[in-house]
C-alpha cells in the first residue's frame, strides 16, 4: 500500500512534467523510467502508467490553450481552438471547460466500459481490416471537409503531409524515400519538427497579426469551476456524448488509439458546428470534443491489455515487458485482477488533474497585460530548445534543428492557411498505409 501511494504521487508529478514539456510525452517517460520501474510490484507498474497518462492529458491541453503549443500530435486541435480563446481574453473559460469536460468524459469512459464488458469480445471480432479502412477513410473525409481552406487546397495539404511523413527509411518496406543520401533524413522528419515549423509558427504569426497585442488573463477561481460545471452540463451535453463515445471507442480498439479518435471527434464536431453556421476559430464545442475525447480514450486504451493481454501502445508494451521480465505469469486473468484498482486510481488521478491544472494556470496570472511579442518569443525559443534537446537524446540535436529550418519557410509562407490538414496527413500516414497495404494483399 505504501509503495502504491508513493507511485501515485510520483506519477502525478511526472504527468505534470510530461504535459508541460512539448514533444516529451508519456512514451518517452516510460522508456526513460524503464530501469526504475523494474523494481516496482507489477500492479504498481500499471498504476504508474495509468496515472501519468491521466494527469498528462490535463496539463498538455492547458499548455496548448495558454501558449498555443500542442504537447503532442493529438493536442493540435486544442491549440488551434483554445489559444484563439485565450488571445480573446476567454482563457479562463477555455481552461475551465477543457478541464471539466475532460474529467466528465473520464468518468463516462469508465461507465461505458463497465456496461460493455459482456460484449467486448464480440466487438473485437468485428474489428477487421475492412472496418478499419472504412473508419480511417471517414476520418480523412471529415478532416478534409471541415478545414476552412478550399477542398482542393485541403487535399493538396493532406497529401503534402503524407509525403513528409514518408521521408526516411521504412522498416516496413525496407526502402528509403526522398533521403537524398543524407543521414539526417533516414530517420524521417520528427513529429515535433513538423508540428513546430508547419503548425505552431504559422499559428503564432497569424495570431500576432490579427489579434490583440497584449494578454488578458485574470486567472481561474473556484467559482469558475462551479459555474463552468453547470454550464457544460446545461449547454454541451450533446457534444460531451459524441466526443465521449468516439474517444472511448478509439481507446479500446487495437490499431486506432485515443489520439486518432480525438482527431475524429474534433473533425465531426467542427463539421456539425459548420452545418449550424455557428463555427469560427475559438469554438468551445470543438475544444471540448478534442480534449474530452483524449481523456475518455486514455482509460479505454487499457482494455485490450487488461482483457486480451494485448499492449496497443509503446507505453503499454513497456509495462508488459516489465511484468514479463519479473517472472510473473502474463495472463489475462492476472491483468483482469487489477481492473478495480486501475479504475479507482484513474478516477483519483483525473480528479487531481482537474484541480491541479487550475492551480497551475493561476501561476500564469503574471502574464496578464504582458506584450504578446514577449510571450511568442519565449514560445519560439522554448520550442527550438526542446527540438534540440530531444534530438540530442538521439545524438541528432543539430540535425533536428536543420530539418526545422528547412520546413520553416513553408510554414511562414502559409501562415494565412489552415494547416491542420497537413499536420493530420503527416500524423495519419502510417495508419492509412498499413491498413491499405493489408487490404491490397487480401485482394491483389
Amino acid at each position: 500500500m505504501i509503495e502504491t501511494i508513493f507511485v501515485f504521487c510520483l506519477a502525478s508529478i511526472l504527468g505534470i512534467f510530461t504535459g508541460l514539456l512539448p514533444g516529451f510525452g508519456v512514451m518517452a517517460l516510460m522508456l526513460v523510467s524503464f530501469p526504475y520501474l523494474l523494481f516496482l510490484e507489477p500492479h504498481n507498474v500499471i498504476l504508474f502508467y495509468v496515472t501519468v497518462c491521466s494527469v498528462d492529458q490535463f496539463f498538455g491541453g492547458i499548455t496548448a490553450i495558454v501558449f498555443g503549443i500542442p504537447g503532442s500530435s493529438h493536442a493540435v486541435p486544442s491549440s488551434y481552438e483554445g489559444h484563439k480563446l485565450f488571445k480573446e481574453g476567454r482563457g479562463s473559460e477555455a481552461i475551465m471547460y477543457s478541464a471539466i469536460s475532460s474529467w466528465i468524459l473520464s468518468l463516462f469512459a469508465v461507465v461505458l466500459i463497465l456496461c460493455l464488458l459482456p460484449f467486448l469480445f464480440i466487438l473485437y471480432k468485428t474489428w477487421n481490416s475492412h472496418v478499419q479502412m472504412i473508419v480511417f477513410s471517414l476520418a480523412t473525409f471529415f478532416i478534409l471537409l471541415t478545414s476552412r481552406n478550399s477542398s482542393i487546397l485541403n487535399i493538396l495539404l493532406f497529401c503534402l503531409g503524407n509525403l513528409i511523413g514518408w521521408v526516411g527509411y521504412s522498416d516496413f518496406t525496407n526502402s528509403s524515400f526522398l533521403t537524398f543520401d543524407l543521414s539526417m533524413l533516414y530517420g524521417g522528419f520528427p513529429t515535433m519538427v513538423v508540428i513546430t515549423s508547419l503548425f505552431v509558427v504559422p499559428l503564432i504569426i497569424n495570431s500576432y497579426l490579427t489579434q490583440s497585442k497584449t494578454i488578458d488573463f485574470p486567472g481561474v477561481s473556484t467559482d469558475g469551476y462551479k459555474s463552468s460545471f453547470k454550464d457544460i452540463l446545461k449547454k454541451y451535453k450533446a457534444t460531451l456524448a459524441r466526443s465521449g463515445f468516439l474517444g472511448s471507442l478509439g481507446g479500446f480498439v487495437p490499431g486506432f488509439s485515443y489520439g486518432m479518435s480525438s482527431i475524429i471527434a474534433y473533425s465531426i464536431e467542427k463539421m456539425y458546428q459548420k452545418r449550424k453556421n455557428t463555427y469560427s476559430q475559438g469554438n468551445i464545442n470543438c475544444l471540448i470534443a478534442s480534449e474530452g475525447a483524449n481523456n475518455a480514450g486514455v482509460f479505454t486504451q487499457l482494455i485490450p491489455l487488461l482483457f486480451l493481454g494485448i499492449p496497443i501502445t509503446v507505453g503499454e508494451a513497456v509495462v508488459y515487458n516489465i511484468i514479463e521480465s519479473r517472472g510473473y505469469p502474463v495472463t489475462i486473468e492476472w491483468f483482469q485482477s487489477t481492473f478495480t484498482l486501475v479504475i479507482s486510481l484513474f478516477l483519483l488521478s483525473s480528479t487531481f488533474g482537474l484541480f491541479a491544472a487550475g492551480r497551475y494556470v493561476n501561476f500564469l496570472k503574471a502574464l496578464d497585460g504582458l506584450s504578446v511579442s514577449w510571450l511568442y518569443s519565449f514560445v519560439i525559443i522554448f520550442l527550438f530548445s526542446s527540438i534540440f534537446y530531444l534530438g540530442s537524446m538521439q545524438l541528432a540535436g543539430w540535425d533536428h534543428l536543420i530539418l526545422t529550418f528547412c520546413l520553416l519557410p513553408i510554414g511562414i509562407l502559409c501562415y494565412k492557411l489552415d494547416m491542420l490538414p497537413l499536420v493530420f496527413g503527416f500524423i495519419l500516414h502510417d495508419y492509412l498505409y498499413e491498413v491499405g497495404y493489408r487490404i491490397f494483399l487480401m485482394y491483389f
